[in-house]
């Protein structure tokens, strides 16, 4: 089952890189199938109890990460992303959380890495990253850590 889960998983983080870097939004029919997938994993696992847990962290990663989306620091189909992980993996939802946060950061260090060494300005105004990549990296480094 756990290889069923991390598939589907997989595909939905593949989906979302895909239509992130192609249109610059997550699509949200695919976050409702995650969501409604990952909720019956967690009964199928769980019962009940599993599928509240899920319900619970999937509503508590919402209103933390919100506060981000208010300040623009990231954006809601982001916010949809670490939803629908929440419910596939509650108990591990902070943990790629911080390791999602912590590859943006890599990744943006990076960047500016390689435009210092290019002789380019560093640092771009307002510039976006998709934030799928980070969130697909920050999961695989969790589920495949566990």
């Amino acid at each position: 089952m756990d290889w069923m889960k991390f598939s589907v998983v997989g595909l939905i983080l593949l989906r979302a890189i895909y239509t992130d870097f192609k249109e610059g939004k997550i699509e949200n029919r695919w976050m409702i199938f995650g969501i409604i997938t990952g909720l019956v994993f967690a009964n199928i696992r769980d019962g009940p109890e599993g599928v509240w847990l899920s319900t619970k962290m999937m509503v508590i990663t919402f209103f933390v990460l919100f506060i981000l989306f208010v300040l623009k620091g990231l954006g809601a189909g982001d916010i949809k992303l670490f939803c629908v992980l929440a419910t596939f993996y509650p108990e591990n939802i902070l943990w790629v959380i911080v390791c999602s946060f912590l590859a943006g950061g890599l990744i943006a260090l990076g960047k500016m890495l390689v435009r210092f060494v290019r002789g380019k300005t560093m640092y771009i105004r307002q510039e976006k990253m998709n934030f799928s990549v980070p969130i697909l990296i920050g999961s695989l480094i969790v589920i495949l850590g566990m």
